[in-house]
């Protein structure tokens, strides 16, 4: 039988400082790509919580509106609510960097892509759009038909 010194053999212990380096080069770029996700993530969901936002004041207005008289509604044309107003017509003090702004226009019934000049309209489009800091967030379009026959 023969003996092998302990000596000969080479025992491998730990990792080389090539397997180190790859392994931190691993997950370094891991870990950069989950910030980068983060960072999207955080821009998106402050994009969607301002869109949600705006949608909702320019849905008050719609309410709002809907309370009023058919009559009354061309002279919401041109209105302007800075600070932004909520579904009964009172101001949102905490919403003062929120604008709303209405366009009233009277249509042809029959083709409401028709804009006509008519001083007493028997349907209207009416667009609100919400703007943030002075950038548009949307804008929200409905039509109100007269209830004459």
């Amino acid at each position: 039988m023969i003996r092998r010194s302990p000596t000969s053999r080479r025992f491998r212990r730990g990792f080389t400082l090539i397997e180190t380096a790859l392994a931190t080069v691993i997950v370094g770029v891991g870990f950069v790509a989950v910030l980068q996700l983060l960072t999207t993530g955080t821009v998106v969901n402050a994009e969607a919580t301002s869109l949600t936002t705006g949608m909702n004041l320019a849905r008050g207005l719609n309410e709002y509106m809907l309370q009023k008289k058919y009559d009354d509604l061309p002279g919401f044309n041109g209105a302007v609510y800075k600070p932004a107003k909520d579904s009964r017509g009172h101001d949102l003090s905490e919403m003062a960097d929120w604008k709303q702004t209405i366009s009233v226009t009277s249509v042809d019934p029959k083709d409401l892509t028709k804009p006509l000049p008519d001083p007493s309209p028997e349907a209207l489009r009416i667009t609100v759009t919400v703007s943030h800091n002075g950038n548009q967030v949307c804008d929200l379009t409905w039509y109100a038909l007269s209830a004459k026959p």
